[in-house]
């Protein structure tokens, strides 16, 4: 089965991203992991090893938020 987790995201324009995580959490299996995030764009990793991204339409660093 596969295990799929999302992360909100806004700039301070209100532009809004998603990161959608979806991996494979059965025992005995193949592990592997993808990461999709739309509206932004990966800038990097942040001070706590997770990605930092960009919003994709206006350029500005996006920060993570409830979902909407």
């Amino acid at each position: 089965m596969t295990m799929r987790t999302s992360r909100y995201f806004t700039c301070p324009n209100d532009h809004a991203g998603t990161e959608t995580t979806s991996e494979n959490d059965q025992p005995y299996s193949a592990s592997w992991e993808s990461v999709n995030a739309v509206g932004m764009r990966e800038q990097g990793t942040d001070a706590l090893g997770y990605a930092a991204y960009l919003c994709a339409k206006c350029g500005e660093p996006m920060t993570l938020t409830r979902k909407p």
